[in-house]
Parts: C-alpha cells; structure tokens; sequence
C-alpha cells in the first residue's frame, strides 16, 4: 500500500466525516458526567501535568468492587481521559468502579515512555484500590491496553505478578511498523528498531491465563481490522486467549458509544469478561 494509501487508511478523522461532532458530544456527555458523579478528580499517579487520573467509584464501593481502567486514544498525541468520563457511568450503575487515565503525549515523549507511564499508573492504583483491573482502551489506548496485558508484572515491584490477566481493546494498534510510512510518524519519531520494540504483536506472552479481546468496527479501514486480526493469531500462537470480534455498523469513533451503551453486544461482551474476572479472583482469593 502507498504512503498516500496508509495516511488515509490509518487515519480516522478522514474517513469518518463527523468525527468532530461525535468527540464534540462526548466531551459534553464526559464533563456533565464528571458534574454529576460522586468522584476524585485530578488524582496525580506521576511527576508531570499530564500524569494525573479521574476515579469514579461504584455507589457503595468496598474492597472487592469491581475495577476497570480505560486508556484514552488519540494517536497518543492528542485527546486526554476527561474526553471519556461518561463511559464510566453505566458501569457505576452495574457495579464497577472506574479509573480514567491521562498521560503525556507524543512528540514530547516516546511511546515506550507512555507504556511506562501506564505501568507506573497501574502500580499507583494498586497500591490505592488493592484490586487487579481489567484494562480497557480505544486506538492508541488499545495498543496501551495490549502492552499492560503483556507486561511482565514479576520484573515490577509492589503489585502482583498477575496484576492484569483481562483486557478488552477497541481498534488498537499493535503492530507499529506500519506507521514508519505515514505523516503521523512526523510526531511519533519511531525508527524501525523503536518500532518493533514498542509493537505488543512481538512481545510474548508473561504467564499462562491471559484473555484479550481485539474489538474493532465493522466500517473501519481495513488497517484496523487486520490489525487485530494479526494480533489474535499471533497472541493465540502463544497462548494468550485472543478473541478478534468485529462489531456491527461501527465505525472507530461510535465503537465507544457501542462499549459505553449497556444494551450493545459490546457492552455486553465486556461485561461478560468483567464478570468472569471477578469470579476468578474470588476462586483464587478463596483458595489462598
């Protein structure tokens, strides 16, 4: 494919017309929600402006509520985790506590220093929760999601070992070779080597156990869905249970409103998945 080709295919916001109208009602829908929601905002997990999140606990929440991060897109360049408060809405309703993170952007810092930012995240809300998530994201989140699922959590001290064993991506990326040959790389900065090094497609997997779901939009580019595709076959390979799931007349932005709507299949997917991890830790918590 041609670099004209990949810049239109990898590029969301030219290929969905109204992109702005729908990130402009998520905002609205995000900010209300934030007004409305019993929650701790602005919780600093790092050093930087960017390194902070938003806690929405579930109503009478205790020490074995339910958790879920979600990690923003953006191309990590762009968009921040307020965007997003509103999908923690239905999920408080069922139950679910939620962290939103924020994180520093490209091109004033690497990618790889993002996915560890996420890491140093997921070990601040351990230490504040004591509860293991499921990790969730869209895009560039999805490929943040996919490296926190493949992280070696025994190399990190005080959380663990088995920190995220289920995460659920909408429309990540996985495979960052490809980007080497679009403008949005003028950003990035990858080189071939940064590249695959910072690519969860190559990483193998840290410990038996692990489930994934690559969700993507049935109307996206066919980018994105080979590269989830990929990613499932290449993760099955190495015994990371992978689902590639391909979701009816969506697109890359209204795949959100699909995970954020409880009545969706994919909302519903997702809950299947947070409730068979919560069945998982009372076994295992049982047994110790």
């Amino acid at each position: 494919m041609s670099k004209p080709d990949l810049n239109i295919e990898y590029n969301a916001r030219l290929t969905v017309l109204n992109h702005e109208e729908i990130s402009a009602r998520w905002d609205e829908a995000a900010a209300q929600y934030r007004d409305e929601a019993t929650a701790e905002l602005d919780i600093a997990y790092g050093d930087t402006k960017r390194s902070f999140y938003d806690f929405f606990p579930a109503e009478n929440a205790g020490p074995n509520t339910p958790l879920s991060v979600f990690i923003h897109g953006g191309y990590w360049r762009a968009r921040s985790g307020k965007t997003y408060s509103h999908i923690a809405k239905n999920l408080n309703l069922r139950g679910i506590s939620v962290a939103i993170p924020s994180y520093d952007l490209v091109p004033n810092v690497t990618i790889m220093e993002i996915v560890e930012q996420m890491r140093g995240f997921l070990v601040h809300l351990w230490k504040k929760t004591g509860v293991r998530p499921v990790v969730a994201g869209n895009s560039a989140g999805g490929h943040l999601t996919g490296a926190m699922l493949a992280t070696n959590w025994t190399k990190i001290n005080g959380v663990p070992d088995d920190l995220v064993t289920h995460a659920f991506a909408l429309s990540g990326l996985y495979d960052l070779e490809p980007l080497l040959d679009t403008d949005v790389n003028d950003d990035l900065r990858l080189t071939p080597e940064s590249a695959r090094s910072t690519s969860p497609i190559h990483w193998p997997a840290p410990r038996d156990g692990l489930k994934y779901v690559a969700a993507v939009g049935s109307l996206e580019s066919d980018v994105f869905k080979v590269q989830s595709r990929r990613l499932t076959e290449a993760w099955n390979a190495r015994g990371i249970e992978t689902e590639y799931f391909e979701v009816p007349d969506c697109n890359h932005f209204t795949i959100v409103d699909a995970y954020s709507t409880p009545s969706h299949i994919l909302a519903q997917k997702f809950q299947a998945m947070m409730d068979e991890h919560s069945q998982n830790l009372s076994v295992r918590d049982g047994d110790e």
